[in-house]
């Protein structure tokens, strides 16, 4: 069942494809390792390396030379359906995004502020949900939708240019290059229309459903369908260059780089091959489907799978370099930017790796499935969700340590062997989420606990083998890193149980009837 579903989701996160990628100044290096250079360029005039389609360019790189946060503040959240599943574009200070719904519910293409995340405009498309991640060329916004309808609009008043009206519903989502616009749909064809009037130049049937969006380069087409195939076509005409076989549909959304195609597939492989033959270069195999669409930076393959885990790999080999645990399936496609990785998951988490080594560096959890990728523009990620939300992430110019918690809470007094709880708890100036390290006197501590909300209180236990006084502190720190000072300490006094006085039930009555009795019987053993 999560097959069926997700594969409906994954070509909201792997399509598009928009204004063709150069890059502007100091993208050099990374242009060595990206084909794009026989792109046009409608993207260079700008000066901020904008997103205008899902995975950022023709050939679903997936790499900005933009920043991104490091060390992160929500910016804003904009509440605009039930469920998200598209990938944001961002082009000219907008974010245009679709949105998921049936029915009553909402089924619409959005503008939104990308400074404040205000709603500028809204297209509704009757009777279908937009899965399609939209891609902006040229003042237009192109995008499919479930009602078997590829529209165009313009990009600044949301106003209907045209539609093409395919055989089944839109999943894909198109990349515009030299005046076409190409998308694959349900009735199992790959489409190129003209840009400016939406009439058909030319269709290709495949044997099955075309979930993936076509990536472009060097005059070819490369995407994949269910019907286990990846195809290469002539953009101009349509004609077949050739085909790859796997060993199952082909969802995920190809990348193109130095002259090989990556690409998943439902056999949960990832697979390399060469762009002008289609001859294998190399796969490597996941535990899962591979709906995600790879990402290309430095060499490396990003890409995640249902199993959970985000790999990175070596782009010439297949070689494992490193691979990062989630909680949930990864059918989202990362996003690359200064030397970080940025990718959702289906644990409802929105997760930052380390590009080389794939530590965490931090994480936000939303609490929700997400499929929608993320998108990165002039130092700001943005992502939709299944809880109906797009949200904005900019960098936290400081980030202040959680404040010194206060002397640890518990009983002051013990027994050997005996477990005893303490609580602890802080704020942190930023509100970000905060870890708890008690140290026991002994020796021994606690080690890193959580994180917890800033303000909620943590429960630690702990027990002590020997007799003695112990000072008990604890410290804090933020997800970033940042530490507070030792709180105050609580003083614990440990003492042996007297089993000659307390193995009696004359004595326990004793006690029980006369606390002050067991005062001093705990003088008393203090001297054994």
């Amino acid at each position: 069942m999560r097959k069926v579903l997700v594969v409906c989701v994954l070509t909201c996160l792997f399509a598009a494809t928009v204004l063709p990628a150069s890059y502007h100044g100091g993208i050099e290096a990374q242009a060595e390792s990206i084909e794009m250079s026989n792109q046009s360029n409608d993207n260079s005039d700008f000066p901020v390396d904008w997103w205008p389609m899902f995975h950022h360019d023709l050939c679903h790189t997936g790499f900005s030379t933009s920043s991104a946060p490091s060390i992160y503040r929500v910016k804003w959240i904009c509440t605009i359906s039930d469920e998200v599943w598209s990938s944001p574009a961002i082009v000219n200070g907008k974010v245009y995004v679709g949105s998921q719904g049936e029915g009553s519910h909402d089924s619409r293409i959005y503008c939104l502020d990308a400074d404040t995340g205000q709603i500028i405009w809204s297209y509704t498309t009757p009777s279908g949900s937009v899965i399609s991640s939209p891609a902006i060329s040229n003042g237009r916004v192109y995008v499919g939708s479930l009602n078997f309808k590829i529209y165009c609009l313009d990009a600044n008043t949301g106003e209907l240019i045209w539609t093409y009206t395919t055989g089944n519903p839109v999943w894909s989502s198109p990349a515009i290059s030299n005046g076409k616009v190409y998308i694959g749909s349900l009735d199992d064809k790959i489409y190129c229309l003209d840009a400016n009037t939406g009439e058909l130049i030319w269709s290709y049937t495949t044997g099955n459903n075309v979930w993936s969006s076509p990536a472009i380069s060097n005059g070819k087409v490369y995407i994949g369908s269910q019907d286990n195939k990846i195809y290469c076509l002539d953009a101009d005409t349509g004609q077949l260059i050739w085909t790859y076989t796997t060993g199952d549909g082909v969802s995920s959304s190809p990348a193109i780089s130095n002259g090989k195609v990556y690409v998943g597939s439902c056999d949960n492989k990832i697979y390399c091959l060469d762009a002008d033959t289609g001859e294998l270069i190399w796969n490597y195999t996941t535990n899962d489907s591979v709906y995600s669409s790879p990402a290309i930076s430095n060499g490396k393959v990003y890409v995640g799978s249902g199993d959970g885990k985000i790999y990175c790999l070596d782009a010439d080999t297949g070689e494992l370099i490193w691979n990062y645990t989630t909680a949930g399936p990864v059918d989202s496609s990362p996003a690359i930017s200064n030397g970080k990785v940025y990718v959702g998951s289906g644990d409802g988490k929105i997760y930052c790796l380390d590009a080389n080594t794939g530590e965490l560096i931090w994480s936000y959890t939303i609490g929700i499935g997400i499929f929608s990728s993320p998108a990165i523009a002039d130092g700001k990620l943005y992502i939709g969700s299944m809880d109906g939300k797009v949200y904005c992430f900019e960098e936290n110019p400081s980030d202040n340590p959680p404040l010194t918690p206060d002397k640890p809470r518990g009983p002051q007094n013990g027994i050997v062997g005996e477990v005893y709880n303490f609580t602890a708890s802080t704020t942190d100036p930023d509100g970000d989420d905060v870890y708890y390290f008690f140290d026991w006197g002994d020796g021994n501590t606690s080690g890193w606990l959580g994180p917890y909300k800033s303000g909620e209180e943590v429960q630690a236990n702990h027990s002590w083998s020997e007799k003695g006084i112990y000072k008990v502190k604890v410290k804090a720190k933020d997800i970033y890193g940042a530490e507070s000072g030792w709180s105050d300490p609580l003083t614990v006094t440990v003492t042996r149980k007297s089993k000659s006085f307390y193995s009696f039930w004359f004595f326990q009555w004793l006690i029980d009837h006369f606390p002050l009795l067991e005062r001093l019987l705990k003088i008393f053993s203090s001297f054994q």
